[in-house]
């Protein structure tokens, strides 16, 4: 019997026992999780290996074509342009799966009652697998290429949480809307797009003309991924001003996305 059944058949004692509730509502986040990022890779004959190999590609790309094609000067580039594919994959993966949780989930929040949150966090979960298999490939490419790990990067931890923290919040922020509007995934997608190139993910924020810069210091993304490099790619401490702002502005987003869950998550199974 699964987990869904089992929290369905037993209502009361989930009333009764907040602990136990919140316990099974924790599993089920897991296994919703795992069983998205199995089915992902069912029936391939390289399994759970492409999750290396896709980020891979695209980064051998990028580098041939802004280190060898177009020659950015920039101090090791390869760990430069790696950390920053992987920061950005893992937001845009995670928020674009977390949009569309609640409608791949549909057949489940149509018959049981549970809180519609869980998908969300499941779905947010399932990415979050993913990136921390190209985190740890991150980590061993930036050994053999010789850069040192520095004191700075207890920083990494803190920015990684924001960089959860806000693809919660745009998450949370999303996904009731996405039930109701359908344009909003199109919408999302565009926004990624123009975010990528517009995010210094390939560049630095000083190759940025001064005049728009204003727009890399306003996007926590950006924030979150210059930080990043600063603290382990380079050993540069962080502005503790920046870092305060951009935890504002994650935990902020964050903040807004669940109120906006919360007070429009009652009538999403009447859009499903």
């Amino acid at each position: 019997m699964s987990v869904v059944s089992r929290v369905a058949e037993r209502p009361s004692a989930m009333l009764v026992r907040p602990s136990r509730r919140r316990g099974a509502h924790a599993w089920l986040v897991l296994q919703f999780a795992l069983k998205d990022f199995k089915i992902r890779y069912t029936h391939s004959a390289l399994g759970y290996t492409w999750s290396v190999i896709n980020p891979l590609v695209f980064f051998v790309m990028y580098y041939v074509v802004f280190s060898v094609f177009m020659h950015f000067e920039i101090p090791n580039y390869t760990g430069f342009l790696l950390l920053s594919v992987v920061l950005w994959n893992f937001f845009s993966e995670g928020s674009a799966r977390g949009t569309g949780a609640l409608l791949a989930r549909a057949d489940i929040l149509s018959k049981i009652v549970l809180p519609r949150e869980i998908v969300v966090y499941s779905a947010l979960l399932s990415a979050g697998l993913t990136f921390v298999i190209n985190l740890a490939v991150l980590m061993i490419v930036l050994w053999l290429a010789g850069t040192p790990i520095g004191a700075p990067a207890v920083c990494f931890p803190l920015l990684l949480v924001d960089l959860i923290a806000l693809t919660l919040g745009i998450s949370l922020f999303l996904a009731p809307l996405y039930v109701r509007f359908r344009d909003i995934g199109y919408l999302w997608g565009i926004v990624l797009q123009v975010g990528f190139w517009g995010t210094p993910i390939f560049y630095t924020d000083l190759m940025v003309p001064e005049r728009w810069r204003w727009l890399v210091w306003c996007n926590p993304v950006a924030r979150i991924i210059g930080d990043s490099r600063r603290a382990v790619v380079y050993g540069l401490w962080p502005g503790p001003r920046g870092l305060v702002i951009t935890t504002a502005y994650s935990l902020g987003i964050c903040l807004l996305g669940a109120a906006v869950f919360r007070r429009l998550q009652a009538r999403v199974v009447e859009y499903l």
